[in-house]
């Protein structure tokens, strides 16, 4: 019998769960192998590499709390308000994500294809702990709102993906700040081919200054493949304190970085691209706040 086939056979036997209710979600997952599923996509991808099957999936695609976008105006708090069940289409074209979180709108226009952001879930893509809008949200300074049985969590998505044991959870809420009209940012996104295979390496950045040209605040983060991205915080440091030392942003890069080698690219690949990519761009940044500093 061939993978296909097999997989098609075990397939057959798997059971799905329709909760209505967040509640309900949770009593229907009895043992650990039972998995949450909203789009699905990511779990067809670990279908077709040999993954494991679950025997039972809990389909959370009618919480109809969990979908939609709106904008929560809280006077110095305000923030964008995505429910966990948007789909990446949704988030490209939503005017206020276009108008308030174009970094965002940016990653979602570099996942896979049209057919697949259609169906993937911008919490999907967060709960994979490797997707490839996760730089950009960190980036964004994001939050994240969980449920984890009876339990509701509100905590920055960097201090969230720094937790390596995770108990089960349903994520409900990404929680975007509202972005000052001068900032600025950046998202690159390195892959084998097209756009619609997991990346190499993804990028991201944000920063804004001072009437004096001075940095306010720069957050730069790094993801890509099976990395759980991270926020390059010793490069953010450098760049607060004005250091323009090209050599040593590179030696911070590749050290605060750490990557890993598979079948098609090897770990001192990663690394030497990303320092390669990043060290352009904060050439960009500091190069601005030069400009800006002289005004």
């Amino acid at each position: 019998m061939s993978h296909e086939q097999e997989a098609a056979t075990l397939k057959s036997d798997i059971i799905v769960k329709h909760p209505l209710f967040l509640e309900e979600a949770f009593t229907q997952k009895k043992v650990p192998l039972d998995v949450f599923v909203a789009g699905g996509t990511l779990l067809q991808v670990h279908w077709e590499s040999g993954s494991p099957i679950p025997k039972t999936l809990i389909n959370l695609s009618l919480l109809q709390d969990l979908k939609g976008i709106s904008y929560q105006d809280l006077g110095a708090s305000t923030k964008i308000i995505i429910g966990a069940l948007t789909t990446i289409a949704e988030c490209i074209t939503h005017p206020v994500l276009v108008e308030h979180a174009p970094l965002l709108v940016m990653a979602c226009r570099n996942i896979a294809a049209p057919a697949v952001r259609n169906r993937a879930t911008v919490g999907g893509n967060i709960a994979s702990f490797v997707g490839d809008t996760i730089p950009a949200l960190l980036a964004l300074n994001t939050e994240v709102k969980l449920a984890v049985k009876d339990e509701i969590h509100v905590m920055t998505l960097w201090e969230w993906l720094a937790n390596e044991n995770q108990s089960p959870f349903i994520l409900l809420e990404i929680m975007i700040p509202i972005s000052p009209k001068d900032t600025k940012h950046f998202y690159r996104k390195v892959g084998r081919r097209e756009a619609f295979i997991p990346s190499i390496l993804t990028i991201s950045g944000q920063w804004q200054q001072n009437n004096d040209g001075k940095l306010q605040f720069v957050r730069i983060a790094v993801g890509g493949g099976n990395h759980r991205p991270i926020r390059l915080k010793n490069v953010e440091l450098l760049l607060q304190e004005g250091i323009t030392n090209k050599e040593t942003f590179y030696k911070t890069i590749l050290h605060e970085f750490q990557s890993y080698s598979d079948p098609f690219v090897s770990e001192a690949y990663r690394k030497k691209v990303a320092a390669n990519i990043l060290m352009t761009e904060l050439a960009n940044i500091l190069d601005e706040e030069g400009k800006d500093g002289d005004k």
